[in-house]
């Protein structure tokens, strides 16, 4: 990875901890009529990840430049491989298309 990449994908780890962590609690609560489907939820993460800076547990304020120069194909395979790795993501029952 470069050093761009790095950057963006410690934020878009953050930002996928903070976000599906609602999504989990949602489906842990019943309200499953309010989870997204999950193309949604991966466009959720790359769209907040984009526009805010995460850390464990914030929001910080504007997403560091590095997203942007890491590039869109990147973000968006970090992002799938996140889904792909994480337990949880694979107990929710994410709405149909």
């Amino acid at each position: 990875m470069t050093g761009h990449e790095k950057i963006a994908a410690r934020n878009i780890r953050a930002a996928f901890n903070y976000e599906v962590g609602g999504m989990y609690n949602l489906y842990l609560d019943g309200y499953l009529e309010d989870l997204p489907t999950l193309e949604e939820a991966k466009e959720i993460i790359y769209d907040c990840a984009i526009c805010y800076r995460y850390a464990p547990g914030a929001i910080l304020g504007p997403a560091p430049t590095e997203m942007r120069f890491a590039g869109k194909e990147f973000c968006q395979k970090y992002i799938e491989k996140l889904f792909n790795e994480d337990e949880d993501v694979a107990e929710i029952p994410w709405k149909e298309v």
